[in-house]
């Protein structure tokens, strides 16, 4: 047992578990310089080699058995970081390294909610969320490359067939993923965005300020189309 950390997971995902340690070690560093804290409780990771059984420790938790969108494999429910993953990934795809990262990620959404939403779901707003947790866990890393970033955000803004009215309504469901965009795309592309517009201490503060978030959420997609296609594109033009 790591004291960052508890981990409960099938022998068949210790390709991914031993080599999750230093990753999320250092990253639990980074959140608690983010989140303005000294020590944070060890958190507990589940990870299942099964969807099934995934799906039926949520819902226990739960006491229901509707709420899980047919995507998900990952959440956070009781503060507890709890997982599917696949035993058999290829080690050199995107998809491995996502997983990877997956306990940074989840750890995001605990700690928002705990140290800003103060456990107060209402509070949420998703794509800031989810746009923060993808930003912030190092799942995205390789787009840190100027080349793949262009690549993905072309196929991003190509594949976005209509831009939601008013981001801060959407919610996971068919509301957040669907045939005409994505919103974990748009999510990570807006909270890069203001990485990129605000100081680090702008955007440390903005984390708590939900009426700031708010009204970025009303304009921010067609802005940040916007902002990366006068410097991105022109940037790297040949």
């Amino acid at each position: 047992m790591n004291k960052e950390y508890i981990l409960n997971s099938p022998n068949s995902l210790k390709y991914i578990t031993d080599n999750m340690n230093d990753i999320l070690v250092n990253k639990i560093k980074e959140y608690k310089k983010l989140f303005k804290v000294e020590e944070l409780e060890p958190v507990v990771i589940n990870y299942f080699d099964d969807i099934n059984k995934f799906r039926e420790f949520i819902y226990n938790i739960r006491g229901e058995k509707e709420s899980l969108p047919d995507y998900a494999t990952g959440t956070y429910d009781n503060g507890m970081i709890n997982a599917f993953i696949e035993p058999n990934i290829d080690i050199n795809s995107y998809k491995y390294k996502k997983k990877l990262y997956l306990a940074n990620h989840e750890l995001f959404h605990i700690l928002y909610m705990k140290y800003i939403l103060n456990n107060d779901y209402s509070k949420r707003i998703v794509w800031y969320d989810e746009g923060m947790a993808q930003f912030l866990s190092g799942e995205k890393n390789k787009l840190l490359d100027i080349e793949k970033f262009k690549t993905y955000y072309l196929r991003v803004k190509e594949e976005t067939i209509i831009i939601p009215d008013n981001l801060n309504e959407i919610t996971h469901g068919t509301s957040f993923v669907n045939e005409k965009y994505n919103g974990y795309d748009l999510a990570y592309l807006c909270v890069r965005y203001l990485n990129e517009k605000l100081s680090y201490e702008e955007f440390q503060n903005l984390m708590s300020n939900f009426d700031k978030i708010k009204e970025y959420g009303t304009t921010i997609i067609n802005d940040m189309f916007e902002y990366y296609d006068n410097t991105l594109l022109k940037s790297i033009k040949r």
